[in-house]
Order: structure tokens, then C-alpha cells, then sequence
């Protein structure tokens, strides 16, 4: 396995770190990562990092980069909107993987902001033909709702009702203070990028599927409020045929940072293992395209 820091970009203002596997053969993906929010493209807890050299043994390449103003990258003048930007700088990635290692097609795997980065780049550029989201956008059901209440009092019903009695107690007070100052509720900004409505996603990723795009949705543990069981998706899009075409994992023994050693292993182990169908399949495609 061998290591290189580049820089890149319009402004060659983008940084990253190019893994490469140990024995030199022409790869026929590449792996794009990048960062969880704010994190540095090493990745939460060293994730990304681990991921690559996991990658590596497997013969694939894999870039992990900064975002424009994130990490060590800096920001280029007259930038664009944040997810604009991010979809430039995806796509100046491509380009320069493209030129270092002579390969067409590319995975995207993200967490969180990175999930929904991904999205954005594989419907604006048909190079990717793999999208691995960890913890992207989700769509509660009825159910989902259920289990909100039922799992937590199953699990610790002294703890829960506890809380559930502090809860009521704070928004109370807090009721009672608006009244006292004489000032209006405010919304809470909403920092995150705002989930797009369930029938925009579908169609999104229907059409990622229907180009021939592998997709791998997983729900971690700390999902648990907006997914928490393994058929929410095909529940939720029920209308729409992606759900017989992509996999959904639901991992509740991981977090969002995948913090553990186990979390870790388990992640980079499946996704690793998708990864492995994703490159036969493909290589499977185009075998019978040069027969035809």
C-alpha cells in the first residue's frame, strides 16, 4: 500500500490523500471519501483512513478529500453555495483520480453531510456508479414512530418515564418564561441541510438505480428517532421499485461516528463486501458488452 498527500482543484486549493494498492494493476474504480461535517478527511475516529487501507488489500484505489474551506483545503474566490460547492469539488476529485490512475468509474461513500454530498455528485455526474450513504436522509413511517416510544421503555422503563416526566416538566418552565417576557417562540435554526420531501428522494434514487447505480443505504444506531427497523425503507417507498434493487442496512449496535473497534469493522467489512458484488458485477457487464 502507498500513500500521497495531492492538491488539486481550480485554484489547487483542494487537499487529499491518495491510497493506492501495494501491487500495481490497472483498477477499474476508484473511491471517493470525504468529510463528516466539519471532521478532517482522516475521518471520525480514523475512519476514512482505516476504510482506504482496508480498500487497498482489496485492490482499489481510494481518494479521501477535504471540501473546499474544510480540513486543509482552502476556499477558492467567488465560491459557490456550500452544496454547490461540494459537488464542484467531487467533481474535481474525479477528474484528478481520472488523471492519476487511469480509472472512468467511482464510488462515493459518505456519512451524514458526505451521504448527502454523495447523492448530489451521482445524480449531476454519471462517473459515479456506486453511492454508499451512512446515516444520509430518512423517512419515518407509522411504525417508526412506534418504536420510538416502545424500544426506549422496553428497554429501561424507569429511565424513560423518568425522563419522559423531566421533559414535560422543562417545557413547562420554558412556557412559562415566553409568557413571563412577553416574547414569541422561535424556531430553532436548522444548521443541517434539510431533508428533501420522501417523493423527491424516491425519485432521486430511482433514477440513480435505473441509470445502473449501486446503492447501499445504512442506518446506524443513532438513527434510531428517524430509522429503527430493517424493512423501514421498503415500507416507506413502497411505490417506487428501487426497494427490490438497492441494499438497506440497519445497524443499531453502531453509532454515527462508528466509535467502537466493532462499528468499525463491522462498516468497513460490509461495505467492503458490496463493494466486491459492485466490481464483479460490473465486470460481469462488460464481458457481455464486448461479446455483443
Amino acid at each position: 500500500m502507498n500513500e500521497v498527500s495531492i492538491s488539486f482543484g481550480s485554484q489547487g486549493h483542494l487537499s487529499a490523500t491518495l491510497t493506492l494498492p501495494a501491487r500495481e494493476q490497472r483498477a477499474r474504480m476508484g473511491v471517493v471519501l470525504l468529510n463528516v461535517g466539519i471532521i478532517h478527511r482522516i475521518g471520525p475516529h480514523r475512519f476514512n483512513a482505516k476504510l482506504a487501507r482496508a480498500l487497498a488489500q482489496e485492490g482499489v484505489p481510494t481518494l479521501r478529500m477535504d471540501l473546499s474551506g474544510q480540513g486543509d483545503s482552502g476556499t477558492p474566490q467567488a465560491a459557490l453555495p456550500f452544496e454547490q460547492q461540494a459537488v464542484v469539488d467531487l467533481q474535481a476529485a474525479m477528474d484528478h483520480f481520472q488523471r492519476l490512475c487511469d480509472v472512468g468509474q467511482f464510488v462515493i461513500a459518505g456519512i451524514c453531510s458526505g451521504a448527502h454530498s454523495g447523492l448530489a455528485v451521482a445524480l449531476a455526474d454519471t462517473r459515479v456508479t456506486a453511492l454508499w450513504m451512512l446515516d444520509g436522509f430518512a423517512y419515518p413511517t407509522a411504525r417508526t414512530r412506534w418504536n420510538r416510544l416502545t424500544q426506549p421503555l422496553r428497554e429501561a422503563p424507569l429511565r424513560t418515564l423518568t425522563s419522559w416526566a423531566r421533559r414535560r416538566v422543562r417545557r413547562a418552565a420554558r412556557a412559562i418564561r415566553r409568557v413571563a417576557s412577553q416574547t414569541p417562540k422561535q424556531e430553532l435554526l436548522d444548521l443541517g441541510r434539510r431533508a428533501p420531501p420522501r417523493e423527491v428522494f424516491g425519485r432521486d434514487i430511482q433514477a440513480l438505480v435505473d441509470r445502473g447505480v449501486a446503492v447501499h443505504l445504512v442506518y446506524s444506531g443513532s438513527m434510531r428517532w428517524y430509522f429503527n427497523y430493517p424493512g423501514q425503507l421498503r415500507d416507506a417507498f413502497s411505490e417506487f421499485d428501487f426497494v427490490d434493487r438497492v441494499r438497506c442496512d440497519y445497524l443499531p449496535q453502531a453509532d454515527h461516528t462508528a466509535t467502537t473497534l466493532a462499528a468499525q469493522q463491522r462498516l468497513i467489512r460490509g461495505l467492503a463486501d458490496w463493494l466486491r458484488g459492485v466490481l464483479d458485477g460490473a465486470c460481469g457487464a462488460n464481458a457481455r458488452n464486448k461479446a455483443s
